[in-house]
């Protein structure tokens, strides 16, 4: 059985989760990157150790899902998780994901810091099921700059 668990942080008043509306393209994607990838597993497994939870590490599949919504939700400005059990199937991840979403922070340790605030996305963070993860952010020149996609897996 298939359970996904999904959430998305509204940052800075920004119109949130549209459900599985499309997103239309209205800005320019500057630049994208998994590259926080690494400092972002660190940092969860810390977290998640911390509470008594398995560490976790970087998958490249869930990173690629994460570039992928990353860029969607920065060329449209908002955020939205889309159709997100059609994107993990693209991208080959069964068994229990989560998803959380963020825009307007500079770093991943803010992104990380503004997820544990969150209930929902603090529950995303600590799903006992998770033990990997992909991380990535798109820039854009629009009022938010950058965005954030996380993606947990088994």
């Amino acid at each position: 059985m298939r359970a996904l668990f999904i959430s998305g942080v509204i940052a800075l008043g920004l119109a949130g989760c549209a459900g599985d509306s499309a997103l239309t393209p209205t800005d320019t994607v500057l630049a994208s990157s998994t590259g926080d990838a690494a400092q972002a597993a660190a940092l969860i497994s810390a977290y998640r150790v911390s509470k008594g939870l398995s560490p976790v590490t970087v998958d490249s599949r869930l990173n690629k899902a994460a570039e992928h919504q990353a860029r969607v939700v920065a060329a449209a400005g908002r955020l939205s998780h889309g159709s997100f059990v059609s994107r993990m199937d693209q991208y080959g991840i069964s068994g229990y994901s989560a998803e959380n979403l963020s825009a307007g922070q500079n770093s991943v340790d803010g992104a990380i810091s503004r997820w544990k605030a969150s209930p929902g996305h603090n529950s995303n963070l600590l799903m006992p099921q998770a033990r990997k993860i992909g991380l990535a952010r798109a820039d854009a020149d629009n009022r938010y700059g950058r965005y954030w996609a996380l993606v947990l897996g088994q």
